[in-house]
C-alpha cells in the first residue's frame, strides 16, 4: 500500500482497499487512508463522506472516537456531518469541552446559527481558565451574530433563549480573590467539598475549581491570586493562605469572597487575613451550587463483558505505547489517569554514521534523514 501511494498510483490503492473491505479484511485505518486517497484523485465529497461514516461501525461508541471521526469530516469540509457528530460526542460525555469548542469554530465559520446557539453558551461556561480570552470572545461575538440573525428572520423566541443561555453561562457560583501589598509572595489553596485541592500546582479540579492567577511582588498589579468556580458543589470550602517569601505590608492580606456572581443574588464579603508563622485558613459555605457531583473521566463500557475495553485512543496509538497509561479502579468504579510524559520530535532530523577503512584512506558515511510532522492533535487544559 505504501509503495502504491508513494508512486502516486492512487486508483490502484483505492481498488486494493475496497477489495480488502469487501472481503472482510478490515482495519480502522483503511477508511481514513481510502478517504484521503479519494480526495487526492478528486472523487466527489459525498463519496468520501460515505467512506468516513462507514468507519463509525468499527469504532467504540465513545466521545473520543466521535471527536476523531468528526475531525476527519471537517477536514473534508463536511461541516454539517461533523457538527452532528460533535452533538453525539457531547451527549455521550457532557463534561468534555472539546465537542462544544470544535463545533463553535465550525459553526462560526459556516454561519450555522442553530449550532452556535447550542455551542456558544457551553463554551463560555467552560472557558474561565487563564489564556482563554479568545474563546470567550469567539463565543460572545458568535452568539451576538446568531441572535441578530434570528431576529432578522422573526424568530424572537430563539433569540431570547440564546441571550438567556449566554447570561446563565456568565454566572459564577464562587469567586475568591486574595490581594496584598509588598514585595512578598502569598499562595492560595482552596480545599473543596469532597477533598479536592485547587492551587497553582493543581489549577483545575473535578469539583469545577479553576486557579486563574498566581501573583507575587513587588509589582502591585501582580499581587493577587484568584480562584473561580463557575459551577461548584454545595458545601464547605476551606481557603488556606500561605506566606511563601518576602515582606507583606502590614503583615495582612485581603480575601474577597463573591457568591453567585452575575445573578440577582450576588453577594460579596471581604475578610482580612492576618499573616503569621503558620498557614492561615478561612472556612466558608456555598449553598445552591449548580454542580451535582464531581466530574470523572468516562470510559467506554463493553456491554458484553461489562468491563472497560483495553482500547488505546486512536491519536495516542499513532504516537506509540508511551503516549499515556490509564488506570481504572475495580470494585468502586473509580477512574484515574497516570500521564507518561515523552518527547515527540517534529521537523527535519538527520543521523549519520561514519565508517573508516582499515588503511584509513576512505570514510563511508551512512546518512539517515527523518521528516516528521504532527497533525490533528487537540489539547485542552480545562474542565467543567
Amino acid at each position: 500500500m505504501e509503495e502504491l501511494i508513494d508512486n502516486r498510483k492512487y486508483e490502484d490503492a483505492i481498488s486494493c482497499l475496497e477489495q480488502a473491505i469487501l472481503h472482510g479484511q478490515i482495519q480502522p485505518w483503511m477508511y481514513q487512508v481510502l478517504a484521503l486517497t479519494m480526495q487526492a484523485t478528486g472523487r466527489p465529497n459525498a463519496q468520501i463522506e460515505r467512506v468516513l461514516l462507514s468507519s463509525q461501525d468499527l469504532i467504540s461508541n465513545d466521545a473520543g472516537s466521535m471527536l476523531q471521526l468528526a475531525a476527519y469530516l471537517a477536514r473534508f469540509e463536511r461541516y454539517e456531518r461533523a457538527i452532528e457528530l460533535y452533538h453525539q460526542a457531547a451527549a455521550l460525555d457532557p463534561s468534555r469541552p472539546e465537542p462544544y469548542v470544535l463545533a463553535l469554530e465550525i459553526a462560526a465559520r459556516t454561519k450555522n446559527y442553530p449550532a452556535i446557539a447550542w455551542s456558544a453558551p457551553e463554551v463560555l461556561s467552560y472557558s474561565w481558565s487563564k489564556g482563554r480570552e479568545n474563546l470567550n470572545r469567539l463565543a460572545e461575538q458568535s452568539a451576538t451574530e446568531a441572535a441578530e440573525a434570528f431576529l432578522e428572520k422573526g424568530d424572537l423566541t430563539q433569540a431570547l433563549d440564546l441571550q438567556a443561555a449566554m447570561r446563565k453561562a456568565r454566572q459564577l457560583d464562587l469567586v475568591l480573590r486574595l490581594e496584598w501589598s509588598g514585595q512578598g509572595d502569598l499562595d492560595l489553596q482552596v480545599i473543596e467539598p469532597g477533598g479536592t485541592v485547587c492551587s497553582v500546582l493543581q489549577p483545575m479540579t473535578a469539583a469545577g475549581g479553576v486557579f486563574v492567577h498566581d501573583g507575587f511582588g513587588p509589582n502591585q498589579d501582580h499581587c493577587y491570586e484568584e480562584y473561580l468556580c463557575p459551577q461548584g458543589l454545595s458545601g464547605e470550602y476551606r481557603v488556606v493562605v500561605r506566606h511563601v517569601s518576602g515582606s507583606i505590608v502590614g503583615k495582612r492580606a485581603r480575601l474577597v469572597i463573591v457568591r453567585d456572581r452575575g445573578t440577582s443574588q450576588e453577594e460579596s464579603v471581604t475578610e482580612t487575613i492576618f499573616l503569621g508563622p503558620t498557614d492561615q485558613s478561612v472556612r466558608l459555605s456555598l449553598k445552591g451550587g449548580r454542580r451535582q457531583k464531581a466530574n470523572a473521566e468516562q470510559q467506554a463500557i463493553d456491554p458484553k463483558t461489562s468491563s472497560t475495553p483495553a482500547r488505546p485512543s486512536p491519536v495516542l496509538a499513532q504516537l506509540g505505547n508511551a503516549g499515556a497509561a490509564a488506570q481504572v479502579g475495580q470494585g468502586n468504579g473509580a477512574v484515574g489517569l497516570t500521564p507518561v510524559v515523552s518527547l515527540i520530535n517534529e521537523g527535519i532530523r538527520m543521523g549519520a554514521m561514519a565508517t573508516v577503512s582499515g588503511d584509513r584512506r576512505y570514510v563511508r558515511i551512512n546518512a539517515e534523514p527523518v521528516f516528521s510532522t504532527i497533525t490533528d492533535v487537540f489539547t485542552f487544559t480545562y474542565s467543567r
